[in-house]
């Protein structure tokens, strides 16, 4: 069952996009993001954690669209959030798509 989640981050660092679940992991299955400047953007397992995606570089008014995906993009470790780290304090917003396995 698809779940949703808004993508609405300005904080330099961490900022959680998804709380943790006990023993479930968040696969990420459908997203797309937009950056109002330019700043570097990370995908993280938990705050400060294991880096789910490579560092990308945005410029201002950039952004990704991962289509549906139902086998996931990337998801964290059993029992962690979702976090996007940001490299400034940009506004970065969106929305995913997300199901709780495991």
């Amino acid at each position: 069952m698809p779940l949703y989640a808004k993508i609405d981050a300005a904080s330099s660092g961490d900022n959680t996009l998804v709380a943790a679940t006990s023993g479930r992991k968040i696969k990420v299955t459908a997203l797309f993001l937009v950056a109002a400047g330019a700043v570097t953007v990370r995908f993280e397992s938990a705050a400060g954690g294991t880096a789910l995606t490579g560092q990308m570089n945005f410029p201002a008014n950039g952004g990704i669209v991962l289509p549906e995906n139902s086998r996931g993009w990337f998801e964290t470790n059993a029992g962690e959030l979702l976090n996007l780290e940001l490299g400034g304090a940009v506004s970065v917003d969106g929305a995913l798509t997300y199901e709780l396995v495991g």
